[in-house]
């Protein structure tokens, strides 16, 4: 349990600093499609890495059709909820935009209880606790307007399905031990992305800098990937996300940190009631999750 939950709340930081990079490059760029493309073309060299180093020590199962079916979900709802929330990231501030993806666990509590999942009443609490602690953390403020609503709402629902055919793949991958299971999921889902990436380069043909500028965000969000696979594997998908969950923390204290850096337009000025509001729903979430923890399911 404690190595699950190191590998969820390192998961969370990366992601978090992952969004901060993602920010600064659609706000040079102004466009979000192109982060999406270049990354994942930059991921790939990670992925076949991963797949080299674990190919041996697992069976990956090619004649399963579950595998395809996970595998394909995975793409193909990851790519509509990164662009969905590359497309949020243009309006909305890094730190309060990853805190908001908190919102995703009630869908993905839905979702899983519906695939046969046995979440007790207290887990099912603890869930929306750490869900409306995400919402009041970030929704005090400036409101959000329609469009930014919508967005939010495409790439939650869309990263919870992705994290539904995550956990699926996990399972199908036959292995002893869960970090080079890890390495074999990352492996078949990051290689898989980059060969459907490379038909968008008809369209979008990266510069040397651009690719540069997809570096950070890149290690960063492929690093807290990898150490989110290990959490679902030692921890579930529910709790790994209850985990997760904590990158609001992390992103109020990254947001203050570079807001005395003199990184405005990142995360922009807002008042300190603000940060103290923001602080208390981030308390709740740490209740969350000692409460998810401490009444485990049937």
């Amino acid at each position: 349990m404690f190595t699950g939950i190191l590998t969820g709340m390192l998961s969370a930081f990366f992601m978090s600093t992952s969004y901060v990079f993602s920010r600064a490059f659609i706000r040079k760029y102004k466009d979000p499609v192109k982060l999406s493309v270049f990354s994942q073309i930059v991921m790939t060299a990670g992925g076949l890495i991963c797949l080299l180093a674990s190919l041996f020590y697992v069976t990956i199962p090619f004649d399963n059709w579950k595998f395809y079916l996970y595998l394909y979900g995975e793409a193909a709802t990851f790519i509509i909820g990164q662009t969905s929330f590359f497309i949020l990231l243009k309006k909305v501030e890094a730190s309060r935009a990853s805190s908001l993806l908190g919102l995703k666990l009630i869908p993905l509590a839905i979702i899983a209880s519906l695939l046969g999942q046995d979440i007790s009443l207290w887990q099912s609490l603890a869930v929306l606790l750490c869900s409306l602690a995400a919402a009041g953390m970030n929704l005090t403020g400036l409101a959000m307007s329609p469009k930014s609503l919508f967005w939010l709402f495409t790439s939650v629902i869309f990263y919870a399905l992705c994290d539904i055919c995550l956990g699926g793949l996990m399972q199908v991958i036959q292995g002893e031990n869960s970090f080079v299971k890890s390495l074999a999921g990352m492996g078949v889902c990051f290689t898989n992305l980059g060969i459907i990436a490379l038909f968008f380069l008809i369209r979008y043909k990266p510069s040397g800098k651009e690719l540069r500028d997809t570096l950070p965000y890149s290690f960063c969000y492929f690093s807290s990937i990898l150490l989110l696979l290990v959490c679902f594997c030692l921890s579930g998908v529910v709790f790994g996300n209850i985990l997760q969950s904590g990158r609001g923390i992390i992103s109020i204290i990254l947001g203050i940190i570079l807001l005395h850096l003199g990184w405005e337009k990142t995360e922009g000025k807002v008042p300190a009631k603000v940060w103290i509001q923001r602080l208390l729903m981030a308390f709740l979430m740490l209740c969350a999750m000692v409460l998810y923890v401490l009444n485990p399911g049937k």
